[in-house]
């Protein structure tokens, strides 16, 4: 389990450093007194947070719009005062944690983080396959020269926009719901990527991730950062991770070995 803290107060971050560090399955990534920025997570991978609730723009840090994906890290909040647990809850994180942090209700906190993170294994391999069967059923229909690959209509607010699919950068899953990330804003729309596979011109977007799907048009590079992690960077900014189950399709993609690219790997 990786684990990261971003805590204003030095003394609370030495403390939770010291505590963490004395379970064997545990790494601790960094320690900060702010979040980072672009990435507020300062590049890291963590799979649990533990943040200060006197952050700076704490409600924002929370409704990053990755955290809704299964991807996204759990959250553990800290603060000085009881009340400020409902606050925690409310803000649908994991656990909050009294400063100073008491062992043994850090141990309770550590076996729910254990317990969260286990669910959302479990939802990710439901997810695959639930992937694999709706891909055997589909069979080849995929590949079929006579489909018409229509536009999206999404609702936003008081208005519905229609979205073409060559305006589309890129598209992340969001449980049951997708952004759509176009060059200049980003839609929410409620459909999945199973339905998106089927929606989706096969000649120009192919999955990368199990929560993403990218224009391959809009890619301009692949990059490797510090922790070893391969992304794609696109025309928009944006930066997508790749995963590893996608990285052959997306090689032999840009080897020009593939004609017809297809969303599913």
């Amino acid at each position: 389990m990786k684990c990261l803290i971003l805590e204003p107060r030095e003394q609370c971050r030495e403390q939770l450093v010291r505590r963490l560090t004395r379970h064997a399955d545990i790494a601790c990534l960094g320690s900060f007194d702010a979040a980072g920025s672009p990435d507020p997570w300062h590049g890291l991978a963590p799979d649990v947070v533990f943040l200060g609730s006197d952050l700076l723009d704490l409600n924002t840090l929370l409704n990053e719009r990755g955290a809704a994906d299964q991807t996204a890290p759990v959250i553990v909040l800290l603060g000085d005062l009881p009340i400020h647990a409902m606050t925690a809850f409310d803000l649908q994180v994991t656990d909050f944690l009294l400063r100073p942090v008491d062992t043994i209700r850090l141990e309770e906190c550590l076996r729910r983080v254990r317990e969260r993170l286990q669910q959302k294994q479990d939802l990710a391999r439901v997810a695959a396959l639930s992937e694999t069967l709706a891909e055997i059923r589909r069979g080849n229909t995929m590949t079929g020269t006579d489909r018409v690959y229509r536009d999206f209509w999404i609702r936003s607010r008081d208005e519905t926009i229609r979205v073409p699919q060559s305006s589309i950068v890129w598209i992340e899953a969001a449980r049951g719901y997708a952004y759509f990330n176009l060059h200049k804003r980003q839609l929410l729309h409620r459909i999945s990527l199973l339905e998106l596979e089927d929606r989706l011109d096969p000649a120009h977007f192919m999955r990368v991730h199990r929560s993403a799907i990218v224009n391959v048009h809009c890619i301009e590079r692949t990059f490797t950062n510090r922790h070893g992690t391969i992304a794609l960077g696109l025309t928009s900014g944006d930066k997508v991770r790749i995963g590893r189950k996608y990285r052959l399709r997306l090689a032999e993609y840009m080897s020009g070995k593939h004609a017809q690219l297809g969303v599913a790997a």
